[in-house]
C-alpha cells in the first residue's frame, strides 16, 4: 500500500553518517604527494591500534590478492602518501588489545575441546 499521509513516512535521518577523526590542536597538516586532498585514519592493526595517521585521500582499500589476480578488480590510482601523526599506543587500548588476546585465546581453547 502507498504512503498517503506525509506524516506517517518512515523519518529520513538528516546529516551524514561521515564523523572525521578529531586532531589535537596544533598538529601539522602535511601535503600529499600527488597534490589531491589528504584524510585521517585510524589503524585496526595490533601493533598500532587507535593510532591516527594521514593518508592519501586516493587511497581507498587495498584490494584481495584474488581479486588482482583474476582482473576483476581495479583500485583507484595511489600515491603511498602515509604519515603517523600519533606515535604511541594510549594505555587504555593497549588494555583493551590484551584483553582481546585473552578473549580470543579462551575462545580458542572452547572451540578445540
Amino acid at each position: 500500500m502507498p504512503w498517503r499521509d506525509k506524516s506517517s513516512k518512515p523519518k529520513v535521518p538528516e546529516g551524514t553518517a561521515y564523523v572525521p577523526l578529531q586532531l589535537p590542536s596544533g598538529v601539522p597538516m602535511p601535503m600529499c604527494f600527488c597534490g589531491d586532498p589528504y584524510k585521517v585514519a585510524e589503524s585496526d592493526e595490533e601493533d598500532t591500534y587507535k593510532q591516527r595517521y594521514w593518508m592519501c585521500a586516493n587511497y581507498a582499500f587495498d584490494p584481495p590478492p584474488r581479486m588482482i589476480r583474476i582482473g576483476r578488480l581495479t583500485p583507484p590510482p595511489l600515491c603511498d602518501f602515509e604519515q603517523w601523526i600519533d606515535t604511541e599506543i594510549k594505555p587504555e587500548d593497549k588494555r583493551y588489545m590484551e584483553l582481546c588476546k585473552k578473549w580470543e585465546a579462551e575462545r580458542l581453547e572452547r572451540v578445540d575441546k
